[in-house]
């Protein structure tokens, strides 16, 4: 996989949120990674909601994504920041709160957090003879204190224009739960590097992330 530097800008139907910067680098020698997000709101926003990182570590094993370690911090909220510590070994995986709260939970054969998920699901379109016709396929995801399982199809995303450019994509939907939408478009030019995200929750609305940079 190629390493980059990204970074979006984030919106609410019409209302400017702020940014987003994501970035994926070498971990060490033996073909692992660590994939990083920040999300940064903008001043009005961040009175209400602060910064957001998130970081997953993993490696490519056997071709497969083995997610290590993954975190998730919101600025000035404990209660929902959190680690995920994958033990492939004793397939466990244990969640840890910042404010304290440990959880133990069994670990399948392959299972992915937040992060991850998105390489995975990149890797299962780039090695399908037609990517358009790759069809449905489950995922495991591991997210706080439960796992669940995401079934994502893939279809042709068409040629998307985002502030960097114009790329013709591969659309990954998730179609399992339709009160919570998630779409990326991935482009087919740039090793399937999302170029635009859209995420709708019941109630919030649709928030959609386009491709601003990008330095690979």
């Amino acid at each position: 996989m190629q390493t980059f530097d990204a970074q979006f800008k984030v919106k609410r139907g019409a209302v400017a949120l702020g940014t987003t910067r994501f970035s994926l680098a070498r971990d060490g020698g033996n073909d692992c990674y660590v994939f990083r997000g920040e999300a940064n709101p903008n001043a009005v926003v961040r009175v209400f909601v602060g910064q957001v990182i998130d970081e997953s570590r993993f490696c490519i094993e056997d071709g497969t994504v083995r997610p290590q370690r993954f975190s998730h911090h919101m600025e000035g909220n404990a209660e929902d920041s959190y680690s995920l510590e994958f033990d492939w070994s004793q397939h466990e995986v244990t969640y840890r709160s910042e404010a304290g709260d440990s959880k133990v939970m069994p670990l399948g054969d392959s299972a992915f957090d937040p992060l991850s998920i998105q390489f995975a699901a990149r890797r299962w379109v780039a090695g399908a003879a037609n990517p358009n016709a790759a069809g449905e396929r489950d995922f495991a995801l591991i997210d706080e204190k439960k796992q669940k399982t995401y079934r994502l199809r893939a279809s042709d995303g068409g040629r998307i224009k985002t502030p960097s450019g114009r790329y013709d994509t591969l659309k990954i939907e998730r179609v399992d739960d339709p009160k919570r939408g998630l779409r990326f478009w991935l482009a087919r030019e740039a090793d399937w590097i999302p170029v635009q995200v859209e995420h709708e929750k019941p109630k919030t609305g649709v928030f959609r992330m386009q491709l601003t940079a990008l330095d690979r």
